[in-house]
């Protein structure tokens, strides 16, 4: 029976397990960053170049794209 119990706990995904907490943790930090960004709590510079740092570093689309331009790829007569 005892056997059964380890086997049990052994199949399920250990949230402490290092892969897990890295693969979570970067969601994590983005939730916590925005929540604090967003309460309209009187944050510190320091906070705020924090929670600023972890969006921009941790998001999927770069925070700073600037849209396109239709005029980079218009082809000018230079002659």
């Amino acid at each position: 029976m005892k056997n059964e119990i380890t086997k049990n706990t052994i199949d399920k995904e250990d949230p402490n397990n290092l892969e897990t907490v890295l693969k979570e943790l970067p969601q994590l930090l983005v939730n916590h960053a925005y929540k604090k960004l967003k309460s309209g709590e009187d944050l510190t510079a320091s906070e705020m170049k924090v929670c600023l740092e972890v969006c921009k570093t941790y998001s999927k689309e770069p925070l700073s794209k600037k849209e396109d331009n239709i005029l980079d790829e218009v082809p000018f007569d230079d002659g």
